[in-house]
């Protein structure tokens, strides 16, 4: 899958939402890393740029594994050894690389304090830290915070993944006995320096941002249970949540596109910041959304409100916050009912009555 203008935690998480349709999710390890954090750490540790790509390809022998797991400790030796006697890097740069490996792979909210920590403050590793902290911070409200690692060591698949970029594995012990590693089940990351270098320099406009997801079906189904069925979800409605003001409310929509997840119901947001509410409402006629919830500062701080809008019908209600589900299911019912109901007293006029319906088996509204 490649997309762009889309930022990197709604690939994540619309690929998490795929393996969750094969594996238990407590099964797959993310792998986070960053161009520019990668690049910090060749620097501190002491890499030359002609050192580089070699060290890159035997590093990548366990960017498979669990960060501090033990499989990765005893292929650190393997690799040790072959970085002294194969690269001849001096002992005090494979120290470092080591180090790396011990102290700043791991859980991103070990890795990230000890990371900023140890590098220098310059802008491009500030850059990626905060950008690797946002990333995380978005997968927890959509809680998919468990197994996620930040592994500077990781070398990007594509060279043109210069930002954020991840590796997503099944662990081994979803198939014990057949693999000593996690078997590699996507890789992605932004890939806006490739368009970059591909951009015709005619435009007048820059070149939109750009992150991409391959996945691997093969071992997908491979590894998949031998009982797997598909779960869909059959709703026919889908609900944008949109925001007017408070500068995006992105953490609120986010967090309100997660509780209609968890009820089965089919949201999505605009994946940028602060959309405007014309954005939103193009989004929503592209997508052919008809069915609108709209957050504001206001509402979601002092009067627990929230507008539920039918575009086709132009209708809208306002309802309780914490009522949403209930009075947005009833609500978008009724308004359907009429719709239907105005259809068939235009296919059937003198006929679709009260008693025809209720012969049918409608309730009538």
């Amino acid at each position: 899958m490649r997309y762009t203008s889309d930022p990197s935690w709604t690939h994540l998480q619309v690929t998490m939402d795929i393996f969750t349709r094969f594996f238990n999710s407590g099964l797959c390890d993310i792998h986070l890393n960053h161009g520019n954090l990668l690049e910090s750490i060749w620097i501190w540790a002491g890499i030359t740029a002609e050192h580089r790509q070699k060290v890159a390809e035997l590093l990548s022998m366990m960017a498979s594994l669990r960060p501090q797991s033990s499989e990765r400790k005893l292929k650190w030796v393997v690799i040790r050894r072959q970085l002294l006697q194969e690269l001849n890097l001096a002992e005090a740069t494979v120290n470092r690389l080591q180090t790396v490996g011990l102290r700043f792979c791991g859980a991103v909210d070990q890795a990230l304090p000890r990371l900023r920590g140890a590098l220098p403050a310059d802008k491009p590793t500030r850059k990626a830290l905060d950008e690797l902290s946002d990333l995380f911070s978005y997968l927890r409200i959509w809680k998919i915070e468990k197994h996620v690692y930040i592994d500077p060591l990781m070398p990007p698949t594509e060279n043109y993944h210069r930002d954020l970029f991840f590796q997503i594995y099944l662990g081994k012990e979803s198939h014990p006995g057949a693999l000593t590693e996690g078997a590699l089940l996507a890789v992605g990351g932004r890939y806006d320096y490739l368009l970059h270098q591909m951009w015709n320099h005619e435009f007048k406009t820059n070149p939109p941002g750009a992150v991409g997801t391959s996945l691997a079906l093969e071992t997908i189904i491979q590894h998949s249970p031998v009982d797997f069925k598909p779960i869909r979800n059959e709703a026919t409605t889908s609900i944008l949540v949109c925001s007017r003001g408070g500068g995006g409310l992105l953490i609120e929509r986010m967090e309100l596109v997660a509780e209609l997840w968890e009820e089965n119901i089919k949201a999505e947001l605009v994946p940028i910041p602060d959309p405007s509410l014309t954005e939103q409402y193009e989004y929503a006629s592209e997508h052919e959304i008809k069915c609108l919830v709209i957050i504001t500062d206001m509402g979601v701080s002092q009067t627990g409100f929230v507008k539920v809008r039918h575009l086709d019908l132009k209708k809208e209600k306002e309802v309780q916050r914490e009522d949403l589900v209930y009075q947005s299911e009833l609500f978008f019912a009724r308004l359907l009912w009429r719709l239907m109901k105005q259809t068939m007293y235009s296919l059937l006029p003198g006929f679709a009555t009260k008693e025809f319906f209720a012969a049918l088996g409608f309730v009538v509204l």
